[in-house]
């Protein structure tokens, strides 16, 4: 009924954008439990600091997603298909920004995405990892980048029939004057210069700095790969343990159909994660020792 308020509002203002806007934790990991409303509740301030209208807090999204059917969106785990389902059950042109945070030892995962009902590609997604007290600064310019995105894949912009091609007059040619007749081209050869050869160096100072920035970034990388694939192995034994053999010779899992995916699903998105961290790192640790030996 909440979100059915909010977008009759929206439509009644003259504004043709998607709402409501729904912050969403979707995901229940252990030793995350107390930093993720936490998280939430910060993405839900940049968002209304944006002026982006329709918004739902964590504790609204719940209530209407009880009232929907839904028990608990943090069974989704993080997962694209299981966020879709939440947005279509909150309204046609409704959009969810899930909340999924991971732990391990001192160090989070933090990703946030943003799903329409009516698009299947996310409006906006991050991925951030960070130590356990240092998430607020990680966020902090991140977090306004992926909001603004969010907030300008909102508008839903009507087609317009494609303007008729201009009309093209022919205009008669005029015969040609004695100013345009063929000039004689002179053929001999302008001299060449040869060219100077130049070659800047970068000042040691700025090239040093410049290696240390790279090396940051390569040891933050190194850390993100870590972390998503211990989530990511944490999800696929968690998959795997599940599995039986049915008296037909098929595999089955003792979980629900609609958890087992969403477990395979975030298992290779993690996993992903990682080798994309880890091919970062290394290509950032590359670069930085390219630096540091020039000098």
């Amino acid at each position: 009924m909440l979100s059915l308020v909010v977008a009759l509002s929206l439509a009644q203002s003259g504004g043709e954008v998607r709402a409501p806007v729904a912050v969403v934790l979707t995901s229940k990991r252990p030793g995350a439990e107390a930093v993720s409303p936490k998280i939430a509740a910060r993405v839900f301030e940049v968002l209304k600091k944006e002026q982006v209208g329709g918004l739902l807090t964590t504790a609204q999204s719940a209530k209407e997603l009880k009232a929907n059917g839904f028990s608990d969106p943090r069974t989704c785990q993080g997962t694209r298909g299981c966020l879709t389902k939440l947005a279509i059950l909150l309204g046609a042109h409704a959009v969810v920004i899930g909340v999924d945070v991971g732990k391990v030892g001192k160090t989070l995962a933090i990703h946030l995405e943003a799903i329409a009902a009516d698009q299947e590609q996310p409006l906006a997604s991050l991925d951030v990892s960070s130590s356990l007290d240092g998430w607020s600064d990680a966020m902090s310019a991140p977090i306004v980048v992926f909001v603004r995105d969010v907030k300008s894949g909102l508008s839903m912009q009507r087609e317009t029939p494609p303007l008729p091609p201009p009309t093209v007059l022919k205009k008669p040619v005029d015969a040609p004057k004695a100013a345009d007749a063929p000039k004689k081209a002179e053929l001999t050869p302008a001299p060449k210069e040869e060219p100077l050869e130049v070659r800047a160096k970068a000042p040691a100072g700025k090239s040093r700095t410049a290696a240390w920035v790279l090396a940051g970034s390569a040891a933050a990388a190194a850390g993100g790969a870590v972390v998503f694939g211990a989530l990511g192995a944490s999800d696929k034994a968690k998959y795997q343990s599940s599995l039986v053999t049915l008296p037909d010779g098929s595999m089955g899992s003792t979980l629900p159909e609609s958890e087992a995916k969403a477990l395979a699903a975030g298992a290779n998105t993690k996993i992903g994660l990682a080798i994309g961290s880890a091919v970062l790192s290394a290509a950032l640790g590359g670069t930085a020792t390219w630096l540091f030996l020039r000098e």
